[in-house]
């Protein structure tokens, strides 16, 4: 399997390549989904393409966010560049763009981003008809899933390594809502690492454990993964490197987890959801930070400095203390003591969080190219050197005749130690020496040469793995358009509907909790059903089943897979997050800027999160229903929907509501989430009345960032 390492920075593209990676990827200032990493500008960019190539690592490109109206020939501009500087492939989310891409660069390779939420063999047949060849699987998918999307032919990529998202891949609006800052644009904010209150305690309840596969990958493989990835642009150089390094091993697992635990680990790791137990997993709320290494627990204090038998501190170490599963502070060597910035006792944990060994070492450590180099020099003769490495063969001649010795003629050393001298060259040369009698050169001039060749040979490499592009045409997605205009309303139960209700509509959406089984109401009004976001395993049967019932006229469709799985008509819903332009009939994003065309998302306790796992960490008899209450005293409320597996939504604090802007009373395509609303709220909103308790207009106002 390839392995893909983060690049997010020049330093963290040497230090994944030092470790071993097949690939990198990496992102521009704009339109990449780590807006806060330091990314690559043009120059640092093209720089960064040929140091791959050079050691034959693929480049791709994070070019996967949110692209706004204004944006989109900027972003095309950009994607142009990366494209002629030689990427191997494009990262993407955005639809629109996506068809864009491939109208004007048909042969950039694309890579559906992990934010397209692909989880299904179903999703996976839409990216065929997007002329997409691989994709980067939602976290989320299970390894059922995995096998199906192989038979469909799509390379697949899977995360094994780094920060696991709690919410569904591409389906968190929490930051935007909040602070206009949206994930799906490279900003998030990251409330889910905050605290809140849940069932009377508070703690980390949205924080997810770090990801570890490494034990796994065997597993992954007989699935037919392609590609196997690490998560971390935003990390140290140090992650970047030991990452990559230990995937590549081969090494016994508790030794991998161990040096993975030196450089980050975010709650002892999960294996995310290819274990059966993974929704009971997931979450670590004691704290939401690195917690390293342990190495001991505290064995005496004496004021701040503490003793761990057996450990000895490196100068340059970093630590944590940790009592009870929470951070207690930090430590560090001081004066040659191990000090902690807070008061320790005896029995409490201290763990490595900072290696400085490995940050010293990591400098000094460099990949090379091992290179076969045969010189020959002969007195009135051009010198020759015939360079090799991995099938790569170059015949360089130089610029000056050897001489005739008038004293001294060259040596095989004098030779050997021009050529060894790689300068700037990643190259670990073995040198073998052809000189006849008498043959001379000036040592600048065989420096000349030696540069000549090293430089020949660089090119001759890069070149020979540039990408060889081959355009994977574009069909566009196939399915019966919803063709129907009005107002939109959807319920979870036929109890929110009554006669004055539906004279003021024009369709009714379901929005069922179990859709195992759900009552469809007999009014005279065409009914839709909203598909979930999800649809893992054995969801499909349900879900299907679902909407082929009589009396459901169409879908509302809030993933790619819906596409494929029914003849009806399918409107594309505020899950696919379009927030722009766009020729296919849908409903706005409700956390976009603007309202200008498809159906306005105008009311609604819009849900901010989807969750794939359970809040109680086991299963119990719940009602469906709880909530969250953060520092502020929000409370956000949690609810369950079912199909064959359990998922949960976290729904805003307060609805969304743009009923009261001027534009929205002439605006024809409107659509009211009113799942968890009862019917007498309804009928007011429905007339243009304000809610009681306050409200947001989204990013509206704001502007989307």
């Amino acid at each position: 399997m390839q392995l893909v390492a983060p690049a997010g920075s020049f330093g963290g593209l040497r230090a994944s390549i030092n470790g071993g990676a097949d690939a990198v990827y990496l992102g521009m200032p704009q339109f990449g989904a780590r807006a806060k990493a330091e990314n690559f500008d043009e120059q640092t960019f093209k720089q960064a393409v040929a140091y791959a190539h050079l050691f034959g690592v693929k480049v791709f490109v994070t070019l996967n966010t949110l692209i706004k109206d204004s944006e989109i020939e900027q972003a095309y501009k950009t994607a142009k560049f990366v494209y002629d500087s030689g990427a191997d492939a494009a990262i993407v989310q955005d639809l629109r763009f996506i068809e864009l891409l491939k109208n004007r660069l048909p042969d950039l390779p694309l890579h559906a981003s992990t934010q397209m939420g692909i989880h299904n063999a179903d999703g996976a047949k839409a990216l065929a008809r997007l002329g997409i060849k691989r994709a980067v699987l939602a976290r989320e998918t299970l390894p059922q899933d995995i096998v199906e999307i192989k038979a469909t032919g799509l390379e697949i990529e899977y995360f094994v390594q780094g920060a696991l998202c709690v919410c569904f891949s591409g389906n968190c609006y929490f930051s935007s809502l909040a602070s206009s800052y949206s994930g799906n644009r490279g900003k998030c904010m990251q409330l889910c690492r905050k605290q809140y209150e849940f069932g009377g305690k508070r703690g980390y309840y949205l924080s997810a454990k770090d990801l570890c596969l490494y034990d796994k990958l065997h597993e992954l493989e007989s699935l037919g993964v392609d590609a196997v990835k690490i998560e971390g642009r935003m990390r140290s150089e140090e992650y970047a490197y030991k990452a990559a390094s230990v995937y590549k091993s081969g090494m016994p697992t508790d030794r991998a987890l161990n040096e993975l635990k030196s450089v980050f680990n975010r709650g002892n790791y999960c294996t995310g959801y290819l274990d059966v137990n993974a929704p009971f997993r997931v979450i670590y709320p004691q704290t939401q930070s690195n917690i390293g290494k342990f190495v001991g627990s505290v064995s005496a204090v004496s004021g701040k400095k503490l003793t761990v038998k057996g450990h000895s501190p490196n100068a340059l170490d970093g630590y944590k203390v940790i009592r009870d599963g929470r951070e207690l502070c930090g430590a560090s060597v001081r004066g040659g003591q191990l000090t902690a910035d807070g008061d320790c006792k005896v029995g409490d944990s201290l763990h490595l969080t900072f290696d400085g060994e490995l940050a010293q070492k990591i400098k000094t450590i460099a990949r090379k190219l091992d290179v076969d180099v045969r010189v020959t020099l002969a007195a009135d003769a051009f010198p020759t050197a015939v360079l090799k490495h991995n099938g790569t063969t170059v015949t360089v001649t130089g610029d000056d005749r050897a001489q005739p010795a008038h004293s001294r003629a060259l040596s095989a050393d004098d030779v050997l130690r021009a050529f060894s001298k790689t300068s700037d060259k990643p190259f670990a040369p073995k040198i073998s020496i052809e000189i006849a009698d008498n043959a001379f050169m000036p040592i600048s001039a065989l420096n000349e040469f030696r540069r000549k060749a090293y430089n020949a040979l660089e090119r001759a490499i890069t070149d020979g793995n540039k990408p060889r592009r081959v355009s994977v045409p574009y069909i566009g997605l196939d399915y019966d358009r919803f063709d129907g205009q009005g107002r939109i309303l959807m319920v979870e139960t036929s109890d929110q509907l009554d006669k004055s209700i539906l004279d003021k509509v024009d369709y009714v959406a379901l929005n069922p909790r179990d859709y195992t089984r759900f009552d469809i109401p007999e009014i005279s009004k065409p009914i839709l059903l909203n598909a979930p976001i999800t649809m893992r395993g054995n969801d499909r049967e349900v879900i299907s089943s679902a909407i082929e019932r009589d009396g459901i006229f169409g879908v509302i469709s809030n993933n790619l897979y819906t596409l494929s799985l029914t003849d009806k008509p399918v409107l594309l819903g505020h899950g696919h997050n379009i927030i722009g332009k766009c020729d296919m009939p849908h409903v706005r994003s409700f956390e976009a800027d603007d309202f200008d065309g498809g159906f306005a998302y105008v009311f609604g306790y819009a849900p901010v999160m989807t969750l794939c796992h359970c809040p109680y960490g086991k299963c119990v008899d719940c009602s469906g229903s709880d909530t969250l209450k953060d520092d502020s005293g929000r409370r956000f409320a949690l609810r369950r929907y079912k199909a064959a597996h359990c998922y949960w939504q976290l729904l805003n604090c307060v609805p969304h509501y743009l009923c009261d802007i001027p534009q929205i009373q002439s605006y024809k395509n409107t659509f009211y989430d009113c799942t968890v609303v009862d019917k007498t709220t309804i009928s007011k909103i429905l007339d243009g009345e304000c809610p009681s308790g306050g409200y947001t207009r989204g990013n509206i106002n704001k502007g989307l960032k």
